[in-house]
């Protein structure tokens, strides 16, 4: 992961990694995903803008640097901070190793810091004896196996650290003069030049890591003051079988007593068990790997709880094609041929073939079709051509994320165009496998033309993910190219009424991990006198919010956000516009039957917006006048007498509408 501005991130938990501490960048993001490395002496600002732009649920620091502490100081007290420690016990004889692990437990004294994941199994002992909060991680490694019979024969490889002022090392080189091996040693010192010299031992000075690791006959890892259970675990996915002297690695019985030394003062117990290995590397070797897939597992389950929730996967799912065009039609002959000129002249000619143009014609009575079949002739390879009776906007998306063939979809209303920029500046976050593309809208009314951005002014101060979430034209499917693995995995529907796709794309946005906001007005919106969304539509959007609320609950586990603002800021202006703004003008009879609907469909609902911190704190901001005007609304509706009011009122109307809740103000 890389921290730029280029794209917006809703995950669960982010890794901050420090960059001296790089060499563990492999593992730890092979078993977590989701880590970034930081370079403590030019990303602070960086990383501190990257976390407040987007939408992590929790951060995981990587040991300790003293940059971390203004870091944690921009970070939000809801957001839950969690270490993870690669240090052992035993390596707290460093003095700055033990001050920087002094320094996450005062964090954790002060209740910033929730819990505490350690590599080092003796750690884990004393931490939780100690009450901390603390859970014991073993780091997966990448699978790479390779056959062991063409290792150099008589070499061992010495793969502790020579540079590191520990006996550990030198005690392996001397256990290899009584049989005469070969020492294999990655870029060998001075000091341990001479001490080769001095003892008579042969060596062999070798450049690059993996290569120590995989061509010997036997290596050795005899330390028992490091944590890095991957080189043990590199080199026996390699085939040489790797002698241990750290015991705290998950093996069966038989790989513990074959493999693992009891000290590493002995050089003649090393000695032996580097013969013994040998003359059992094939049995040895066959129990591994029969015991490595419980490896990976324990590393998982490790993962996962100390994490509290699923260790995160980007949806990387391909389709038949990259990109599905989907087109509804119903009665829209007088723009028809607009809008699929638009979208012909739009697509790049690179990925031409890896295209469909799906038109679905929702039983148009106009002369729709005629204009459909024209273009299906001109263009049978690229336009697939769907027919049926009337069922609505609802049911179109749904049919169409039943046929679609492509792993994005995109959706073009046949009424309005698109510029001819929109899939050309999209296609490398297409094929950087993104999630979720989105643009603004050019919205063109009758008397004029104007940008409408994705993110309302008023958001601003949320970070991104969100700004796009709670803006008024979120739930649009047309400014959108979302990958189709979205609303697989989530097995989400349009429902079948008006204001569809307020019903499923909350949730696609909540599921997505990436996103890319590109601010270009490259959906043109017509917004037509009379069109099926200007008109009034209580009633419709009465189910949709009871359905909205309903998914919130169903989908809990992909929503990293706070579902109380969720509600206000995607709930709250619409309850307002289609359901009280519409009581003033509704006659008795029709009244009676509106009111009874809201209360049977939406009563508990809408008390949750009303009573929440976000809503009370919007009305606080308004002048008296309203202020005291909806708060008296308000108990009327929760004593379920809001009629009494709407008649008492009539004379006297006070609205919110999305400006007012959005900006505090009327427009």
């Amino acid at each position: 992961m890389q921290y730029n501005d280029d794209i917006i991130y809703n995950k669960a938990y982010l890794i901050i990694l420090p960059k001296n501490k790089c060499d563990y960048f492999k593992y730890i993001d092979y078993t977590f995903k989701n880590t970034i490395l930081f370079d403590s002496r030019k990303d602070t600002n960086n990383l501190i803008s990257f976390i407040k732009k987007n939408n992590f649920k929790q951060i995981v620091f990587v040991d300790y640097v003293f940059e971390y502490y203004e870091i944690i100081n921009h970070i939000s007290k809801k957001i839950p901070i969690k270490f993870l420690l690669t240090n052992s016990l035993g390596g707290f004889s460093d003095s700055k190793i033990y001050s920087e692990f002094k320094a996450v437990i005062e964090l954790y004294k002060l209740n910033r810091v929730s819990s505490i994941g350690v590599l080092d199994k003796n750690l884990y002992d004393m931490l939780t004896n100690k009450k901390i909060n603390c859970f014991q991680v073993i780091l997966d490694v990448p699978r790479e196996y390779s056959s062991y019979h063409k290792k150099m024969q008589h070499t061992v490889g010495i793969l502790s650290d020579q540079n590191k002022n520990t006996h550990s090392f030198y005690n392996s080189m001397s256990s290899l003069i009584f049989d005469n091996y070969i020492a294999k040693i990655l870029n060998v010192n001075s000091i341990t030049k001479k001490f080769a010299r001095v003892f008579n031992i042969k060596y062999k000075n070798c450049n690059n890591k993996q290569s120590l690791i995989n061509n010997n006959e036997v290596n050795l890892y005899v330390n028992f003051t490091d944590n890095k259970n991957h080189v043990f675990i590199e080199s026996m996915d390699s085939g040489v079988p790797c002698i241990l002297g750290n015991n705290s690695i998950l093996m069966n019985e038989y790989l513990r007593e074959s493999l693992i030394v009891n000290s590493d003062d002995d050089i003649n117990e090393i000695s032996n068990k580097i013969n013994s290995v040998i003359k059992n590397k094939s049995k040895i070797m066959k129990e591994y790997k029969k015991n490595r897939h419980l490896y990976s597992d324990a590393c998982k389950k490790s993962a996962r709880d100390f994490l509290e929730c699923e260790v995160d996967n980007d949806i990387n799912v391909s389709g038949k094609k990259l990109l599905s065009i989907v087109i509804p039609v119903y009665n829209t002959e007088k723009y028809l041929q607009e809008c699929l000129k638009s979208v012909l002249k739009s697509i790049p000619k690179s990925i031409i073939k890896n295209t469909e143009i799906l038109i679905i014609n929702d039983g148009s009575k106009d002369d729709s079709e005629s204009i459909i079949i024209k273009y299906k002739n001109n263009y049978p390879k690229l336009i697939n051509y769907i027919k049926q009776k009337n069922h609505g906007l609802g049911n179109v998306r749904n049919v169409a994320l039943k046929n679609a063939k492509g792993k994005y979809i995109a959706s073009v209303d046949s009424d309005d165009t698109i510029d001819k920029n929109f899939f050309k500046s999209a296609l490398k976050y297409m094929n950087k496998n993104i999630d979720l593309i989105m643009f603004d809208w050019l919205s063109v009314t009758d008397e004029s033309t104007f940008q409408t951005p994705a993110i309302e002014g008023a958001l601003n101060n949320l970070n991104k993910y969100e700004g796009l979430l709670y803006s008024t034209i979120m739930p649009s499917s047309c400014n959108k190219i979302i990958k189709k693995s979205l609303y697989d995995e989530l097995q989400i529907k349009f429902l079948e009424d008006k204001y569809e796709d307020l019903s499923a794309n909350p949730f696609i946005l909540l599921r997505a991990n990436t996103i890319k906001y590109i601010n270009k007005p490259y959906y043109k919106y017509y917004i037509r006198s009379g069109s099926i969304m200007r008109s009034s539509a209580g009633y419709s959007m009465i189910n949709v919010l009871k359905e909205v609320n309903s998914r919130l609950y169903k989908y809990r586990k992909y929503i990293n956000v706070d579902v109380n603002k969720l509600k206000y800021y995607i709930f709250s202006w619409r309850i307002e516009e289609f359901i009280f703004n519409q009581m003033y003008e509704l006659n008795d009879n029709y009244l009676d039957e509106f009111i009874n609907y809201v209360y049977n469909n939406l009563y508990e609902v809408i008390l949750d917006v009303f009573n929440s911190k976000y809503y009370l704190k919007m009305l606080s901001t308004l002048d008296s006048d309203m202020t005291h005007y909806i708060a008296e609304r308000n108990e009327f509706f929760k004593n379920k007498k809001i009629k009494n009011f709407i008649k008492l009122k009539s004379d006297k109307k006070m609205k919110l509408n999305a400006y007012i809740i959005y900006y505090g103000k009327k427009s």
